[in-house]
């Protein structure tokens, strides 16, 4: 799977809960949260701009980073300046 967040980093994942480990990485302030805290992280900030997004489950999770236009799926597979986003800090 390949989405792109709302500030045009490319996440590549193989499944939500990867997805959201890599989105946890790519966040200075929250880096160094479990991957659910994270999860509960951003569902704050979210309701508090009156967007729910569920925390139940990594697919959940994801569903409503779409619906709430965090995330957009990246689907063109073939864009020449696109890289896997990286851990390395």
């Amino acid at each position: 799977m390949r989405y792109r967040t709302n500030q045009g980093l490319l996440i590549e994942a193989a499944s939500s809960a990867e997805a959201i480990t890599r989105l946890r990485e790519s966040s200075w302030n929250e880096q160094n949260l479990s991957d659910h805290a994270y999860m509960e992280a951003v569902a704050d900030r979210m309701f508090q701009e009156g967007i729910h997004v569920s925390t139940l489950s990594p697919d959940m999770f994801i569903a409503g980073l779409l619906s709430g236009g965090l995330l957009t799926r990246d689907t063109d597979e073939a864009q020449p300046n696109t890289t896997k986003q990286e851990t390395e800090r």
